[in-house]
């Protein structure tokens, strides 16, 4: 995959079976967000063509990281494969750069990628490698509590999701049409993203209408320990009362939780806000920049993603538990 870019004072290389000890090291120092070696393990999985990691290191010590998750994005119709950059942290910010240049380098010389994506919070741009990126804003909308169920919730059913839940291959054909630019929520994304994490639950559930086992409805939720976030959702927009009744599941959550209210984060999907807006959500005080990090391709232009994207908690790192 090319030979190993360096300086005097830094070299970067592919990821090694046995780094993880000295990456954690590195993500723990610079990060207010502790990282275990099991929640490292669940994020960074064996992949088909090798984990989507690079490091450098300086004096023998890993000093910079960028680790990627493969996911497939979709735009107008077409599908690419793309790296959803979950870890870039270095020691020296001025690294930042140069680490995720390789990665770009690495992995975009042979193919694999089109696009890198990631995500900051307000301010974090200057540092983070992607200066001059696209980017878009996901909106915060917040419930402090529910307000009348619509009827029209009486018309559906849920019911729990397992882990490899096939049926939201279905979902997806049926609904991809509501979300013309997104990351493409199949059950293998579903799977890798929620499933079988070793600290957090996530609580996740399929809707249907009441008479038919064809899902129209795909949600996930999670506690904060303050609010019951909506972390992910996918749904038919031909079929407003599967999100009637999952705005009722999220009210009966942040009550069995003993939470303060509900909150989520959107952006690219207006239909699916003002809805929510009807059902007593409002704007909240918070937003994350998502930034088209590369292009890895002239083929393919992060404009074309980012800024018409539909996006959610699940696409943002560090938002919701």
């Amino acid at each position: 995959m090319g030979p190993v870019m360096g300086s005097d004072t830094m070299n970067f290389r592919l990821f090694r079976e046995g780094d993880e000890a000295a990456i954690l090291r590195t993500l723990n120092e610079m990060s207010d967000v502790g990282c275990s070696l099991d929640v490292w393990a669940w994020l960074f999985p064996p992949e088909e063509g090798g984990r989507a990691i690079v490091v450098g290191e300086r004096h023998g010590e890993v000093a910079a990281v960028c680790a990627g998750v493969p996911i497939r994005v979709a735009v107008d119709g077409r599908e690419w494969p793309a790296v959803d950059v979950r870890k870039l942290v270095s020691r020296d910010r001025d690294d930042i750069d140069r680490v995720l240049d390789y990665f770009v380098e690495t992995f975009g010389s042979n193919g694999r990628f089109v696009l890198a994506i990631a995500s900051f919070g307000q301010g974090e741009e200057a540092s983070s490698g992607f200066n001059g990126a696209a980017k878009t804003e996901l909106e915060e909308l917040v419930r402090e509590r529910p307000v009348s169920a619509s009827p029209r919730r009486f018309l559906y059913r849920a019911e729990p999701a397992r882990d490899w839940e096939s049926r939201l291959d279905a979902l997806w054909e049926r609904a991809r049409s509501s979300y013309p630019v997104s990351v493409v929520r199949r059950a293998d994304y579903a799977s890798r993203r929620f499933a079988g994490h070793p600290v957090t639950r996530h609580h996740r559930f399929l809707v249907f209408p009441r008479y038919s086992r064809k899902a129209v409805a795909f949600a996930v939720f999670g506690d904060d320990g303050s609010s019951c976030c909506w972390l992910d959702l996918l749904w038919d927009h031909a079929h407003r009362g599967a999100l009637d009744l999952l705005a009722h599941i999220s009210g009966r959550l942040a009550a069995q939780w003993g939470s303060s209210g509900e909150r989520l984060w959107l952006a690219g999907d207006g239909a699916t806000r003002s809805l929510l807006i009807g059902r007593g959500f409002r704007a909240g005080s918070s937003s994350l920049s998502l930034v088209g990090a590369r292009s890895f391709t002239p083929e393919f232009d992060a404009r074309d993603f980012v800024g018409r994207a539909y996006l959610t908690a699940a696409d943002a790192a560090g938002l919701g538990p």
